[in-house]
């Protein structure tokens, strides 16, 4: 990606999420569960892949894509009164697996970690049964298993 396709991406990504947040209103989209991760321009800056996240249940993440989806006219219209491009983008939304990805490996990575840190806590503590804790000496047996 060019230098000047990063600058109006990040710029798009920007705007995008305030005008979730500010000016969307679609009963399938709740703008505090859903944010622009990232953008991908086309280099001839055409099309703009947007990348979303959506918290909740895969139905929840599917209908707020419909929404997104249906409502891109409105929000290119929305973004294009507050960037100033010669042409508009064409806006695509699609559901950030990478971003689902980073999540489950750092909470792999979050559970590894309390896992090394308890087994290291019992072996710097080890289970004390009382003071002066011991088994009991055996008494020695005869060939019956009785005590001699």
């Amino acid at each position: 990606m060019s230098r000047r396709s990063e600058r109006v991406a990040s710029l798009i990504r920007d705007t995008l999420g305030h005008l979730l947040l500010a000016k969307l209103s679609d009963p399938r989209l709740n703008p505090a569960l859903v944010s622009v991760t990232r953008v991908e321009m086309a280099e001839d800056l055409l099309t703009a892949r947007v990348y979303v996240s959506v918290i909740g249940a895969p139905t929840q993440q599917r209908n707020a894509l419909r929404a997104l989806r249906h409502a891109a006219g409105r929000l290119q219209g929305l973004m294009m009164e507050q960037i100033e491009l010669r042409n508009t983008p064409v806006l695509e939304f699609v559901i950030d697996e990478k971003f689902k990805q980073t999540l489950r490996t750092y909470e792999l990575i979050n559970k590894a970690m309390a896992e090394i840190r308890a087994k290291e806590e019992r072996q710097a503590n080890p289970p004390n049964d009382g003071p002066g804790h011991s088994d009991p000496p055996q008494e020695p047996q005869g060939p019956q298993g009785r005590p001699q």
